[in-house]
C-alpha cells in the first residue's frame, strides 16, 4: 500500500498501520455537540458524561475538544479538557495526539517534551496523520530526547506530500529557513500555498511575508496584504499589523526622486487595519503605544490625499 511504502522511508515506528486512523463519533455524540449551542454548559457537559459512562469513548473525546477549545455555553478550560483527553488513553489516536499537545504546549498541562514526544509517536503509530510531523518536528529540534534531523524531515516531508495541511506547513517553514534541509523559497512557496489553500494559518502568514520581503518572488504588498488577511481570519492576531503594513505601503509611495504619491483608499485601509491590530495588543505595552501613535500620523495622510484630490 501507499501508506506503507511511505512508511518505511521514513523512520521506522514501533508499528505500522495498514492505513491512517479515522476518527469515529456516535450519533448520540454528534447530536450533543451540535445542539451545544443552545444549551446550558452543565446540560452539555452532563450529556457527554452520561454517554462516556456507558462506554461511548467518542464522547470522552468530544468533552476534551470543547473543553480545550471552547464551544457553546462551556468556556475554554484547557486543563479539563486535558483531563478528559488523558480518560480516553489509548483507545483513540486523536486523543494520544491531543493530550501529546496539551504537554508540547503547556497548554492545561506543565510543559513535559519528553511526554508529549513518546505521546506524538504513540499517536503516529496508532495512525493519526497529524502525529507524524508533530513527533518529526520533535525529532528535528531535539525536543525531548535525541535530535534526529533527517528523520524528522522524512517524516514531515511523507506526510505533507500525503496532503496534511500542518505537515505542509511545516515541511514549507523547514524548506523556507533551511533548517534540517537545504533552503529551498520556490519549493516552500508552493508547499506553504498548499497549506494555506486549507485554511492553515500559519502558512498563510509566512505567505504574507515571503511576498513582502520578495523572498524567491518579486515583492508584491498587495498579495502579501491577501495572505495575512487569510492568516488573520485563521486566528493569527498578529497578522493585522502586517496587513496595515502592507496597505501602507501601497498608499505611501516613495518615488525615485523622493516626491510621495499617497493613495488615500489604500491608506484608509492600514488605518482599519492598524486599528484591529491595535485593539488585539496589550494596552500598556510597546506595540500599543507604537501603534497607537501610528494611527494619527495616517489620518493626517489621508486628509492630505484627499486635499490634494488623490484617489
Amino acid at each position: 500500500m501507499l501508506f506503507s511504502a511511505l512508511l518505511a522511508m521514513a523512520t521506522p515506528l514501533a508499528a505500522t498501520p495498514e492505513r491512517f486512523y479515522e476518527p469515529e463519533f456516535s450519533a448520540e455524540a454528534g447530536a450533543v455537540f451540535a445542539a451545544a449551542n443552545e444549551t446550558s454548559a452543565e446540560d452539555t457537559r452532563a450529556a457527554l458524561e452520561a454517554l462516556a459512562r456507558e462506554g461511548d469513548v467518542s464522547a470522552l473525546e468530544v468533552l476534551g475538544e470543547i473543553h480545550m477549545f471552547g464551544h457553546g455555553a462551556i468556556a475554554r478550560d484547557p486543563a479539563r479538557g486535558c483531563d478528559y483527553f488523558e480518560q480516553v488513553g489509548d483507545r483513540r489516536a486523536d486523543s494520544l495526539h491531543n493530550l501529546a499537545s496539551c504537554y508540547w504546549n503547556g497548554d492545561g498541562r506543565a510543559q513535559d517534551y519528553p511526554k508529549a514526544r513518546a505521546l506524538y509517536r504513540k499517536a503516529a503509530e496508532a495512525g493519526w496523520r497529524m502525529s507524524f510531523c508533530a513527533y518529526g518536528k520533535m525529532l528535528l529540534l531535539g525536543q525531548g530526547g535525541a535530535a534526529d534531523a533527517a528523520e524528522g524531515i522524512r517524516l514531515c516531508r511523507m506526510t505533507a506530500l500525503l496532503g496534511d495541511k500542518h505537515a505542509l506547513a511545516d515541511y514549507g517553514t523547514f524548506l523556507l529557513t533551511g533548517q534540517g534541509v537545504e533552503r529551498d523559497p520556490v519549493t516552500a512557496r508552493f508547499m506553504l500555498e498548499r497549506a494555506a489553500e486549507q485554511d492553515q494559518p500559519n502558512a498563510a502568514f509566512l505567505l504574507g511575508q515571503i511576498h513582502s520581503k520578495g523572498d524567491g518572488t518579486p515583492v508584491d504588498p498587495a498579495t502579501a496584504a491577501q495572505w495575512f488577511e487569510k492568516a488573520w481570519d485563521g486566528g493569527r492576531s498578529d497578522a493585522a499589523e502586517q496587513v496595515a503594513a502592507s496597505y501602507l505601503r501601497l498608499g505611501y509611495i516613495q518615488q525615485d526622486d523622493e516626491r510621495v504619491t499617497l493613495k488615500p483608499a489604500y491608506l484608509r485601509k492600514a488605518r482599519s487595519w492598524y486599528e484591529k491590530a491595535l485593539a488585539a495588543e496589550r494596552p500598556g505595552s510597546e506595540r500599543h503605544g507604537k501603534i497607537a501613535a501610528l494611527i494619527p500620523t495616517i489620518t493626517s495622510l489621508i486628509a492630505d490625499a484627499e486635499g490634494s484630490g488623490g484617489d
